[in-house]
């Protein structure tokens, strides 16, 4: 494959994705000889499971009606009953200003609502959206359905290329260059840093250890991903999270403390830090197989309290502690007056 002959890397946006997905489905649609393949991807993606099989006719597409990026209206030819499917198209970015609530109250009888990603979807992103009782459709059931169509013609075999060179590859690439290859480099992107988030919280849940959310950003034009575990809202406001980030070209694993306190409150805040760097210390002194780094004293909202540099640690040995150095922590958290 020749990325430079392939149009859909040289229009990498999420329109690109509406308009393939319309003329997938019109192409699908419009010679008997696709019947079988237009039935395939109607079964792997749009039907429920108590409908697969179920004959569809009287496709009609709409893009971005009052913002949705695909409306699709068909017929189950069996009972001539008409549905309506809505789908939310993303390559980056993540569900905001509450996009998905507005579009299932301006369409609220909808056969289904779909998510559609190309980029790797974390667990935090997951729980968002199924909250807002839309599905998802990952990229790697997107290159499944699609695998098997790409000789009907050379605009499928286009997307599927770009959607498995350009994500699902580096995707399922993520676990061997992180934990087998040691390969911190794929921490430069944000799914990278969110797959690793994930890892971690998976651990946390195994543990019983709570956290709150997972959320990301960028700085300087970086990314950088967190994940809270505690916050203090009872007047001065605080917050404890571990953040994956890199310093001086390390990456590393931070558990800081965060909070905006006014001019009398910032003796308080370094109190309460005091002490969050004193437990953390006696943590780690209980755990040998780990090699904590130098915390800064850089800024007075976000505050240092423990810091783990990737490549000074067996990655494995670090995913097992933190949850439980995170136990104790949010315990000291809440605890401190």
């Amino acid at each position: 494959m020749d990325a430079k002959t392939n149009i859909f890397f040289h229009a990498p946006k999420e329109l690109t994705t509406d308009a393939f997905l319309v003329w997938l489905l019109y192409f699908l649609d419009s010679e008997e000889a696709y019947k079988t393949q237009k039935q395939t991807f109607f079964d792997r993606l749009i039907l429920k499971k108590a409908d697969r099989g179920r004959p569809i006719g009287g496709m009609e597409l709409k893009r971005q009606e009052n913002n949705v990026d695909v409306l699709l209206t068909f017929r189950f030819e069996d009972d001539g009953e008409r549905q309506m499917a809505l789908f939310e198209d993303k390559t980056w970015s993540m569900p905001h200003s509450g996009q998905l609530a507005r579009y299932r109250k301006i369409y609220p009888d909808c056969y289904r609502y779909f998510y559609y990603k190309l980029a790797y979807v974390n667990s935090q992103e997951c729980k968002e959206v199924s909250n807002e009782h839309y599905d998802i459709i990952f990229v790697g059931e997107m290159a499944s359905v699609l695998e098997r169509m790409v000789d009907l013609h050379p605009l499928i075999k286009m997307y599927y290329e770009y959607i498995t060179v350009a994500f699902l590859q580096n995707i399922n690439s993520l676990h061997e260059r992180l934990f087998k290859k040691h390969d911190y480099d794929v921490l430069w992107s944000a799914y990278g840093q969110k797959y690793l988030c994930d890892c971690i919280v998976e651990n946390m849940y195994e543990q019983g250890v709570p956290y709150l959310e997972i959320r990301n950003g960028t700085s300087f034009g970086r990314p950088w991903t967190q994940i809270d575990i505690a916050r203090k809202g009872d007047g001065y406001c605080e917050s404890l999270f571990w953040r994956v980030d890199i310093r001086a070209g390390r990456f590393y694993i931070r558990l800081n403390q965060y909070g905006e306190p006014s001019n009398d409150e910032v003796e308080y805040k370094m109190q309460r830090l005091e002490i969050l760097r004193k437990e953390a210390a006696d943590i780690v002194v209980s755990m040998p197989a780990l090699h904590p780094g130098k915390v800064t004293d850089r800024g007075a909202k976000e505050c240092e309290v423990l810091i783990f540099f990737l490549e000074e640690n067996d990655i494995d040995r670090l995913m097992e502690l933190l949850p439980k150095i995170s136990s104790r922590m949010i315990d000291v958290f809440k605890k401190i007056d």
